[in-house]
């Protein structure tokens, strides 16, 4: 009689284990047929702790791995008034499917699930990327790179699950979300598997900046440049950095790095004359700016940066002209020639960028002073004419 009742507990206990598991199927039947609430209601049912016979489903794996397909769907279908954050839920349960699960390979509905939930995680992030809620999007984003992490589950079954072009999208997210140390983090990571290199390294230098620390930014655009030499946007970045900086040697030394990758790069030669014009390196800024011309011809700044070197210079030679005695006559004529010829080497320089750029009212300026004092007085009445119509 005693072993009877053994048995019967036992059948009871059985029973009652099946009994909970079949919820689990019927909250995946209401899945299946849309009727999502019922999913929901009836699978909280075997999660509840208060439920004594929920014990007994409250631990096995595939209940919470069903809760994740029904938080999956009410996620897809919309039906957030059911339950909030479904998508992130899903994940949450999921994982504790994983947790419970101890056998060396798991299932593989479980991968197929992270594997569409990371489809699901993507879609999201970048629909509210496009809304610019990008703090949405970043979560959204780091829990699809959070999935690809969830180890041994992917090692099980050999499922590829990063994706590089995520990780470098999830820096760029925390970037418009002005989380500056998660940009710099992600898009470290996206450079470091070559993932849109050159781009990682500016955006981080960038984020840097914002945060106002100038010498990790400089060192990494430095690591950027190193690992790609070749990459212009960084060789510019570290021109611009050293130029705003003031350390015009060392912006010199990456012009001419620039020039050499790409000798058909005007602009590289306009930025190194204006850096050697800032240390005084006058008649080499020169050079630079002739060699730009001789390149390309259409060019308005080597123009016009060579017309004001020579237009100052004649200026600069007039005012001392202005402080000779009166009666060192000769010594004063010798000095206005010698500003009139500076004048008279910056005039073709003026004169080719305004006919480049005609709207420039510091080159109609400059050419009327030079013509004034050149005594070309038909050119002065015209430009002179035109300035006065503009200031009117």
């Amino acid at each position: 009689m005693k072993r009877i009742g053994i048995l019967l507990t036992v059948l009871f206990i059985t029973t009652a284990i099946f009994a909970q598991k079949g919820k689990v199927t019927s909250a995946l039947s209401y899945k299946d047929s849309g009727e999502l609430e019922k999913a929901w209601e009836t699978i909280e049912e075997t999660i509840d702790p208060e439920n004594n016979r929920s014990k007994r489903s409250i631990d096995w794996p595939r209940t919470w791995e069903a809760r994740g397909e029904i938080l999956r769907e009410i996620h897809r279908q919309g039906k957030t008034e059911i339950v909030d954050d479904p998508l992130f839920k899903a994940l949450e349960s999921f994982k504790k499917g994983i947790e419970l699960d101890d056998r060396d390979r798991y299932t593989k509905s479980i991968v197929v699930d992270l594997k569409l939930l990371q489809i699901d995680f993507s879609n999201f992030a970048i629909k509210n990327f496009q809304s610019e809620d990008f703090d949405t999007a970043l979560k959204s984003f780091e829990k699809y790179l959070e999935i690809s992490n969830l180890q041994p589950v992917i090692e099980s079954m050999e499922a590829e699950f990063l994706d590089t072009a995520i990780i470098y999208n999830t820096g760029l997210t925390a970037y418009k979300a002005e989380n500056w140390e998660k940009a710099i983090e992600y898009f470290l990571q996206s450079a470091e598997v070559d993932y849109n290199g050159p781009e990682s390294y500016q955006f981080s230098y960038n984020a840097y900046q914002e945060m106002g620390d100038s010498a990790k930014a400089v060192e990494t655009l430095q690591e950027g440049f190193e690992k790609y030499p070749g990459s212009e946007p960084l060789i510019v970045a570290l021109i611009n950095y050293y130029i705003e900086t003031g350390n015009a040697n060392d912006a010199v030394n990456y012009l001419d790095k620039a020039i050499k990758q790409n000798p058909k790069n005007v602009s590289y030669y306009t930025a190194k004359g204006s850096t050697l014009e800032k240390l005084g390196k006058e008649d080499e800024a020169i050079e630079v700016y002739m060699e730009a011309i001789e390149r390309d011809s259409t060019l308005f700044t080597p123009y016009y940066n060579l017309g004001v070197i020579h237009y100052n210079n004649g200026v600069e030679v007039m005012n001392e002209a202005s402080q000779i005695p009166p009666d060192a006559t000769e010594e004063y004529d010798a000095k206005i020639e010698e500003g009139k010829n500076h004048l008279q080497n910056a005039l073709p320089y003026m004169e080719r960028a305004y006919d480049i750029d005609s709207t420039e009212m510091a080159i109609m300026e400059s050419l009327r002073q030079i013509y004034y004092r050149l005594k070309m007085n038909d050119k002065y009445d015209k430009i002179n004419e035109k300035i006065k119509s503009i200031s009117q």
